[in-house]
């Protein structure tokens, strides 16, 4: 096992966990801030930027100064007290004012900063600016052990750039002693099922944790084709839980790149959102809007998802531990 457990500890904190399951919740204690929403990646697997996407997503990119205004008034209301990331649809280390906002964050007082990086632009220098900015923990999104494997899920040959930016990284950090936790995600596939021991062998040294998540499938096109290529869990086999409580919609803010408040990672259908935060910039009205409330009432009222996001997502089959391959 990895040294540290910090990915599957946030993981668990962030799926299951929150401080009241009621209409009216506290304000969350998580914030997610899509700054922007483009990728450098084509993941076989993923339903924004992959090959088997079901549309093209709209570039879209938040100003420097919105998004420091955002982390103004989340932190006067105490919004991301318990942490603050900066990703969700996009590859983060695209955006050129990453490390000013991460201090920025720092400066304000928000207790937790992470980023999500699939590792191709997280060059030396980029890191650096990061780091120095006092970044708290970053994860990178890796899936496979071969440089041909990788270039196939990943869409991209970046293999050798992924394996030297993380070197890289991890000599920055010994060096000068910082104090941050690095954690590596591999999304098990049909062509990956038991690479575990070769991924530890390979990227061990460089991480606290190293965390296998089985592939999730959903709202792709092609998608019988991508099942028999890349499934390793039937989701038919899988019993709805009814008494599943979706703890993102009580303790968790996502706030994507067009500036609207939406109700979790696996929602980027620009249709679905809860508030504008272009035209109504209020994210205490956006917590308590209509939106939140019919969402909500799903899972605490017994109302029907018919024609949400929560009709097909996999939480609602699964807890987060059936997320996670152990050894």
């Amino acid at each position: 096992m990895s040294k540290k457990q910090t990915m599957r500890e946030h993981m668990t904190g962030r799926l299951g966990e929150s401080s009241s399951f009621s209409l009216n919740p506290p304000l969350p204690e998580c914030l997610n801030i899509e700054v922007n929403n483009t990728c450098n990646q084509k993941c076989v697997f993923c339903p924004y930027h992959g090959l088997y996407a079901p549309k093209t997503i709209h570039p879209a990119i938040l100003s420097v100064d919105f998004v420091k205004e955002l982390m103004c008034q989340a932190y006067e209301l105490g919004i991301g007290r318990k942490e603050i990331g900066f990703y969700l649809a996009g590859e983060a280390f695209l955006y050129k004012g990453l490390a000013e906002l991460i201090a920025f964050a720092k400066e304000l007082g928000f207790k937790y900063t992470f980023l999500t990086t699939n590792g191709a632009l997280a060059t030396p220098e980029r890191m650096r600016e990061v780091l120095d900015a006092g970044l708290d923990s970053i994860r990178f999104s890796v899936n496979a052990p071969q440089r041909e494997l990788y270039r196939e899920l990943h869409g991209k040959d970046d293999y050798d750039i992924v394996i030297r930016n993380i070197k890289e990284m991890h000599q920055y950090i010994t060096k000068n002693h910082i104090k941050v936790a690095t954690s590596l995600s591999c999304v098990i596939t049909k062509k990956t099922i038991g690479i575990e021991k070769q991924m530890r062998e390979i990227f061990e040294p460089y991480f606290e944790d190293i965390m296998f998540i089985p592939v999730m499938l959903s709202r792709l096109t092609n998608i019988a084709e991508v099942k028999e290529k890349y499934e390793v869990i039937d989701d038919s086999d899988v019993m709805f839980n009814p008494d599943f409580i979706c703890p993102l919609l009580f303790n968790t803010m996502y706030i994507n790149a067009f500036g609207k408040v939406v109700p979790c990672c696996n929602s980027y259908d620009e249709e679905v959102y809860f508030a504008d935060l272009k035209v109504n910039p209020s994210l205490k009205d956006a917590w308590e809007s209509d939106g939140y409330n019919k969402y909500r009432k799903i899972f605490l009222k017994g109302d029907s998802d018919k024609g949400t996001i929560c009709e097909t997502c996999l939480m609602r089959k699964k807890t987060v531990k059936r997320f996670i391959y152990d050894d």
